[in-house]
């Protein structure tokens, strides 16, 4: 079976015209002042751009048809800034969320009418979570009390709700965590600080405090002590669809290198005449050819339930690598031109840097890769 059928193919028509129409002209604009519009999420959401997930009645495809081109906005902040809202913590919501929760939040989110955010990381630690997340609810006669900072957290200065993972056992184990649904004007909680970050300028991020934000026992997110479980089956959709959006943008990259080479002169001819030139481009169009299949390959068994823990840590360090370093060929063959700093090419040079960190370090993806190795 194939990934992609005629559904999602008119799906991605409708996509790429909406991104190339309505967001793609204001990337400059955009990038320049380090701001997000909500009405980004808004016009999304009215287009019915929102819910590609399987959780909100679509299949997997469709997460892939929106990861690859959200890049065509010339914007990967953007584009992790709705992939946070479309597929990271609405599949969590249409999952675990009861009635009530889904018709508070997940039913807004999917219109693009309230932002969402999902706070795992901490100031002290990320990528061991089990041992990293110090934020806890205290259980309280009629609720909880919820005490503790999140940091990274993608999203979080715009959200108007955030799923924080929270200690409820004080041991460190899997089963001492828990999910908790937090309104941002819930009383105790505030945007600690909006984080400068060296690229991915039109997402926000934030530094978020929890002062003894008192909640009620509605907003335990699922069941009690299994958030862990939650957060790390997510993780999995999580750095597949980043990889998937990933490559699309290193994708157009090269396009737009290519169009650069054959307009440029240089000895007599243009550059894309010169050998070597024509080589370094062929090494980058395999790498990318191979990187995109082995995304859409494990996207595929993913869709279909296959266990694919294993390909999709690979492709986390392996593939993000073959972005960056064919990202970093383009720029070289763009010249001084793609060191400008209002060069999309430059731009998403500086961005696809923060891929090999968010959502789980290239290292902690290696030593899982060993331990299904069995080393």
């Amino acid at each position: 079976m194939s990934l992609f059928g005629e559904a999602h193919e008119t799906f991605r028509a409708r996509l790429r015209s909406h991104i190339e129409e309505r967001l793609a002209p204001s990337a400059d604009a955009w990038e320049a002042a380090a701001t997000l519009p909500l009405s980004v999420f808004t016009d999304l959401g009215r287009e019915g751009f929102l819910d590609a997930s399987p959780e909100c009645g679509r299949d997997f495809g469709y997460s892939v048809v929106l990861a690859e081109e959200l890049p065509r906005s010339r914007m990967m902040g953007l584009a992790l800034s709705v992939l946070a809202q479309a597929t990271f913590f609405t599949p969590l919501l249409a999952r675990l969320g009861t009635p009530e929760q889904k018709e508070l939040f997940l039913a807004p989110s999917l219109r693009g009418e309230k932002i969402g955010a999902l706070a795992v990381t901490e100031p002290t630690g990320g990528s061991d979570i089990v041992r990293a997340v110090r934020c806890a609810a205290e259980e309280t006669g009629d609720g909880w009390l919820l005490r503790g900072e999140k940091k990274f957290i993608t999203n979080g200065p715009i959200a108007d709700f955030l799923l924080v993972l929270a200690r409820t056992r004080p041991e460190p184990s899997a089963h001492s965590l828990s999910l908790f649904l937090v309104p941002a004007d819930t009383p105790g909680f505030r945007v600690k600080e909006s984080l400068r970050k060296i690229g991915m300028h039109t997402s926000p991020t934030g530094w978020l405090e929890f002062d003894g934000c008192p909640l009620p026992r509605s907003a335990l997110l699922g069941k009690r002590n299994v958030g862990y479980f939650y957060v790390t089956q997510n993780l999995s959709q999580e750095r597949l669809l980043g990889a998937a959006s990933a490559v699309a943008a290193a994708q157009l990259v090269l396009e737009s290198t290519i169009e650069r080479l054959r307009a440029r002169d240089a000895y007599g001819t243009t550059l894309s005449r010169l050998q070597a030139v024509r080589h370094r481009v062929s090494d980058v169009a395999a790498d990318l050819e191979m990187a995109r299949h082995f995304v859409r390959s494990v996207a595929l068994g993913f869709r279909d339930g296959r266990q694919m823990g294993r390909e999709i840590c690979m492709i986390k360090f392996k593939v993000i690598e073959l972005v960056q370093r064919a990202v970093e060929q383009c720029l070289q063959l763009n010249g001084g031109e793609g060191f400008l700093a209002d060069n999309w090419i430059g731009r998403v040079y500086r961005d696809v840097r923060v891929l090999s960190l968010g959502g789980g370090v290239s290292e902690l993806m290696k030593d899982l890769v060993a331990g299904y190795l069995r080393l």
